[in-house]
């Protein structure tokens, strides 16, 4: 056969696979599709800087992946590989707070043994809310240890009082797939985001290919219910209150935007576009009375397009490469499914894992700061790989800032330019959003 038979029949499969109905995956929602707005140009407030070069790294080598970080005085807590929320003290002590899954067998296993992310203060009790892509969203007590399951991934009660027809609320109250970001409201409810429906947290690639499905959902303490604000949330990601509860904005990785769900007022149960076109994929979100910090986890301008943005337009072209990780993946699921076997385990776990796709991000990592009318007031980069692939970026101390990451072996530390504090504490403005909500809202109470 010549080389023009083996291209048509080559062709002729490719074609079967993305266009045949009745292969694996079923999506919660169809092929369509997916208008994402240009990322802003790297120009004015945004122009390329050095400021968060040469990033510190502290506990390199002993903090697998920290992806969520929150402070409180000198002692920071972190969420890490492996199910873990670590406490790292003022002297350089790292203490376990407590562990959410068994033991792990390897950097493969985070699906078994948990992999937490979106962390937050708990408003009623010396907790921490802690969020886990593989075993749902927990309360842990800071000094025990002790753990509360809040949401399962397999028996969350979720309802959605306004869907038009039932066959609409059984979509919108599906179980929740990817638990991710979470942020506490001062009387113990918190709002959390499930970034996707239709595959788990290590098969990110397949998550982001498929039409938007994540949700941002609130969770009452006192029903034990959390209720849909947003669906088809394009990779739903970091969470954040305003300081007066007025609303609260979701961070959507895949659209590189931002949403807001106004809480009080007269748009109260409506939601916007708060900002879009940021460059890069939205991670984790945290605020304070005049601002809140936006890490962008893979960096995205004109010289280094997303590689989701470019395929958003091609359903077709979408399906056909979910369906090929689906395929190449699927005897190595049956494999660990009949045996156990490690290597099968290690194989599902990297087919179709975004950290496999790192080497292939851009150099530049990047921290947004914004305030409260979507204005973008700082934007912190660096160039050197020092801490490229930042998760969330959160103040220490009086002049210093904590940068996470999804990758990284250490937690990254930068200290901050007299500049920078000034534009800070002057709250100077940057690029408005297309959308700004109206009056500035009073002070939000220390937790």
């Amino acid at each position: 056969m010549g080389l023009k038979g083996k291209l048509f029949k080559a062709s002729l499969v490719l074609m079967l696979i993305a266009f045949l109905p009745g292969l694996p995956p079923k999506t919660v929602f169809p092929f369509k599709p997916i208008a994402i707005s240009k990322e802003r140009p790297l120009t004015g407030v945004l122009a390329p800087n050095q400021l968060l070069n040469g990033a510190e790294r502290l506990h390199e080598g002993g903090l697998l992946q920290p992806e969520g970080v929150v402070v409180r005085g000198n002692v920071t807590y972190v969420t890490v590989y492996g199910g873990k929320i670590l406490e790292l003290g003022e002297q350089g002590s790292v203490r376990t707070v407590a562990k959410l899954g068994p033991e792990c067998v390897g950097t493969y296993s985070e699906r078994i043994c948990g992999r937490p992310l979106g962390i937050d203060f708990d408003t009623k009790g010396n907790n921490l809310i802690v969020a886990d892509p593989y075993l749902g969203i927990w309360q842990v007590h800071i000094k025990t240890g002790e753990k509360k399951l809040l949401v399962s991934k397999d028996n969350a009660i979720i309802v959605d009082d306004q869907a038009e027809s039932e066959a609409v609320r059984k979509v919108r109250t599906r179980q929740p797939n990817i638990p991710n970001g979470v942020a506490v409201a001062r009387n113990g409810d918190f709002y959390w985001s499930d970034t996707a429906s239709d595959f788990i947290f290590e098969d990110a690639i397949q998550a982001v290919l498929c039409n938007p499905s994540g949700r941002l959902l609130h969770y009452s303490r006192a029903e034990g219910k959390s209720r849909v604000l947003i669906d088809e949330v394009y990779g739903a990601n970091g969470v954040v209150l305003s300081p007066d509860e007025s609303f609260v904005l979701v961070g959507e990785l895949g659209g590189q935007l931002i949403r807001r769900y106004y809480l009080k007022g007269p748009k109260a149960g409506t939601h916007d576009v708060f900002i879009d076109g940021l460059p890069g994929a939205v991670d984790n979100l945290n605020g304070d009375d005049n601002g809140f910090w936006v890490g962008l986890v893979i960096a995205a301008d004109e010289s280094n397009p997303s590689f989701v943005s470019m395929l958003a337009p091609f359903p077709n072209l979408r399906r056909l490469l979910v369906r090929l990780f689906v395929l190449v993946e699927a005897p190595f699921r049956l494999w660990h499914g009949a045996t156990g076997s490690d290597f099968a385990l290690w194989a599902t776990h990297h087919i179709g894992h975004l950290g496999g796709l790192v080497a292939l991000f851009p150099d530049r990592g990047t921290v947004l700061r914004l305030d409260w009318e979507g204005n973008i007031v700082l934007a912190l980069h660096n160039d050197d790989t020092s801490s490229h692939v930042i998760s969330q970026a959160v103040p220490f101390g009086a002049d210093q800032l904590l940068l996470g990451s999804p990758v990284n072996q250490w937690l990254g530390r930068v200290k901050l330019t007299p500049e920078t504090l000034a534009t800070l504490k002057g709250g100077s403005k940057g690029q408005p959003s297309k959308q700004q909500p109206t009056g500035a809202p009073p002070s939000r109470e220390e937790l």
